[in-house]
């Protein structure tokens, strides 16, 4: 399927070397991340992480991205493709894959970075939480995503949330980088098909369309995209299952980060990050009957 060719882009803050490895940007560059993510509702910091160490985690993942697709651990394929109904979800390509949550591999640039937390603390508020550790890995395939937010019920109408992805490899519309419609974190449910499911109305896209045409952006590996989920952060109910023995490296990456990690102890005895269950409800244990409203739509029960 050809891609278009890109009108527009998100706003790219790029990183000194120094800066990257000080976790310490300028004061204008963060004035100007802060700025593009509420405008577009997204911003890349390029260079945010050692290329070095992008390449070994990535190379790490790939192993477990063969054991997980011969079925060894607990495979999930994200539900969006427009012919998931009946060739399955598989066949759209988009593999939700746990990264080696074991200690060598918890590298503090990664989960802790410094450059990342200091823009999310300046929107959300300080020491945000993480409460969701996974990661999209694309297959090839001929298979196309639907449009779609990642929320799917009532939610505030200001940032409660950001998805923190970081690029493991160059991507650009050659390879299948994301479909952006910058500046749609300020629409509400409104613009999807139905209450509990994710997909954007068709009527709806079209509009949006005329007013600012979606985009295919162009990343290098080591790049940093935060991005507005709209959906609740503060006291979400998600947790990441982990071995006890990575305590002390948890709270060492709390520490340097500013941040929280959001954490299930589980014993070291039988434990593989792989087998984790993947969970789609990122609804507030302040607000249980957003999510409880939504349970009956077939694509919450299957997603």
């Amino acid at each position: 399927m050809a891609v278009p060719k890109p009108s527009d882009g998100p706003k790219v803050i790029s990183l000194t070397d120094e800066e990257r490895d000080s976790g310490v940007m300028g004061d204008k560059k963060l004035y100007d991340a802060i700025d593009a993510f509420f405008t577009d509702g997204l911003v890349v910091i390029d260079n945010a992480i050692d290329a070095a160490i992008i390449d070994k985690l990535n190379e790490r993942m790939l192993q477990d991205t063969t054991k997980l697709l011969a079925g060894q651990g607990k495979v999930h394929f994200n539900h969006l493709n427009e012919n998931a109904a009946t060739k399955g979800a598989a066949s759209g390509g988009n593999l939700s894959q746990v990264p080696p949550l074991e200690k060598e591999w918890l590298f503090p640039e990664v989960y802790a970075n410094k450059h990342a937390t200091r823009v999310v603390s300046n929107i959300l508020g300080p020491r945000p939480e993480a409460h969701f550790i996974r990661s999209n890995t694309l297959i090839a395939t001929e298979e196309r995503q639907m449009v779609h937010a990642d929320l799917r019920f009532e939610h505030p109408e200001h940032p409660f949330a950001i998805a923190y992805n970081t690029c493991l490899i160059d991507c650009g519309p050659d390879n299948g980088s994301t479909e952006l419609w910058l500046g749609t974190q300020n629409t509400n449910l409104d613009y999807h098909r139905e209450l509990g499911e994710p997909m954007i109305a068709p009527d709806k896209l079209e509009e949006r369309r005329k007013i600012r045409p979606p985009c295919y952006p162009t990343l290098r590996r080591g790049a940093i995209v935060l991005r507005d989920l709209r959906l609740c952060w503060y006291k979400n109910g998600v947790v990441t299952q982990m071995p006890a023995s990575l305590k002390p490296t948890i709270k060492a990456l709390e520490d340097y980060g500013q941040h929280k990690i959001a954490t299930e102890w589980v014993p070291d005895e039988g434990y593989n990050y792989l087998d984790i269950k993947f969970s789609n409800n990122f609804s507030s244990t302040l607000t249980p009957w957003v999510w409880e409203k939504i349970q009956h739509v077939k694509t919450v029960k299957g997603y």
